[in-house]
C-alpha cells in the first residue's frame, strides 16, 4: 500500500521541483528569493511573505490497472494502487508581469520535465506531474468555492505510486515484455511528449492572443476537429496516463488523426497562397513536421 505520508512527500517534491527551476532562471530568480516564499495555504489566506501558493484541493484514489500475480510477501496484491493529487498554483507577486512570468516558467517546466524527483529513498514513491486543463467554468466554480475572485492560476495534477518491490517488479516486467520491448516503450513516450509539447505550446499561444483572433482560432479548431481545445488537451493528457500505466491506447488514434487533420487544413491553406514569403515557406515546413510527428505516434501506438 502507499505509505501514509504520501501527501507530505508529494508537497515537498512539488515545492522543490518548482523552486529548483525558478531560483536559477534569469527571468524568475529575482522574483522569489527563497523557498519559504512558496506556501501550501489556500489562495484565500492573506500572507504577505508568500509569492506562490500551491494549494491541494482534490485527492482521488485510483488503480493503475496492471494485474499482478499474488506473491509470498503480499498474497492479496492484484493491482497497484496510486493517487492523483490536484494542486492550484497561484502567483502572488503583486505584479502582473511577474505573475505571468512565473506561470510561464512552471508550464515550460512541466512540459519538459514531467517526472518529479523526491530525492528521498525512504519514501519509495515516484511522481508524474502534468497540467490539468480546466475549463473556464471549472476554474470559476473552484474559485467561487474558495470564496475569492478568479485570478491567474495553473492547475497541476500529480500521479503518485509506489515502485514495486523486487518480488512483484519481476512479475510486471515479465508481463510487459510480452506487450512491448524497452526500446518500443521509449519510442512511444518520446513521440507522445513531442506531440503534447507542440499542441500545448500552440494552444497557450492562442489563449494569449487578442479576443477577436482567439475566438476565431478556437472556432476554426472546433469546426475542423469537432472538439474544443480543452477537450483535445484533456484527451492528450489522458493518453499520457494510459501510456504511463501500460494500458491500451488504440482508442486515441481517432483523436490524433483529428489533430493531424487540423494541421493538414492549415498546411493546405498555406500552400494555396499565390506567393509564399520566406516565413510562410518556413511555416509549411513546421506544420509538415507536426503532421509527421502525429503520424509517427499513431504508428507506434498501433504497431
Amino acid at each position: 500500500m502507499v505509505q501514509k505520508d504520501f501527501i507530505t512527500v508529494a508537497d515537498r517534491a512539488l515545492a522543490n521541483y518548482i523552486w529548483n527551476k525558478i531560483k536559477t532562471a534569469s527571468t524568475t530568480k529575482n522574483i522569489i528569493l527563497s523557498q519559504e516564499q512558496i506556501s501550501f495555504s489556500s489562495p484565500k489566506d492573506n500572507q504577505e511573505t508568500r509569492k506562490i501558493s500551491i494549494f491541494l484541493y482534490k485527492i482521488v484514489e485510483e488503480t493503475a490497472g496492471i494485474s499482478i500475480s499474488p506473491s509470498a510477501n503480499d498474497p492479496e496484491s492484484t493491482n497497484q494502487p496510486y493517487f492523483v493529487l490536484s494542486y492550484l498554483v497561484t502567483p502572488f507577486t503583486g505584479n502582473d508581469k511577474d505573475n505571468h512570468t512565473l506561470i510561464e516558467k512552471i508550464i515550460c517546466l512541466v512540459l519538459t520535465t514531467p517526472q518529479l524527483d523526491t530525492a528521498d529513498d525512504v519514501s519509495n514513491l515516484q511522481f508524474k506531474v502534468k497540467i490539468d486543463s480546466l475549463s473556464l467554468d471549472e476554474l470559476t466554480k473552484l474559485w467561487i468555492a474558495l470564496g475569492v475572485p478568479l485570478r491567474l492560476s495553473l492547475s497541476l495534477t500529480i500521479s503518485t505510486f509506489e515502485p514495486l518491490y523486487d518480488s512483484l517488479r519481476q512479475g510486471i516486467n515479465d508481463n510487459l515484455a510480452i506487450q512491448t520491448s524497452t526500446i518500443e516503450t521509449r519510442n512511444v513516450t518520446q513521440s507522445y511528449q513531442v506531440v503534447l509539447k507542440t499542441f500545448t505550446e500552440q494552444s497557450t499561444g492562442w489563449m494569449n492572443r487578442n479576443m477577436l483572433i482567439k475566438q476565431w482560432v478556437l472556432q476554426e479548431f472546433k469546426k475542423n476537429t469537432g472538439m474544443t481545445v480543452e477537450e483535445m488537451l484533456s484527451n492528450l493528457n489522458h493518453l499520457g496516463d494510459k501510456l504511463a500505466q501500460h494500458q491500451p491506447t488504440i482508442q486515441f488514434k481517432k483523436t490524433l488523426n483529428l489533430l493531424a487533420g487540423y494541421y493538414q487544413h492549415q498546411l493546405d491553406e498555406l500552400k494555396g497562397m499565390p506567393k509564399l514569403s520566406q516565413k510562410q515557406t518556413k511555416n509549411i515546413e513546421t506544420v509538415t513536421t507536426w503532421i509527421n510527428d502525429i503520424n509517427a505516434l499513431v504508428e507506434v501506438l498501433t504497431s
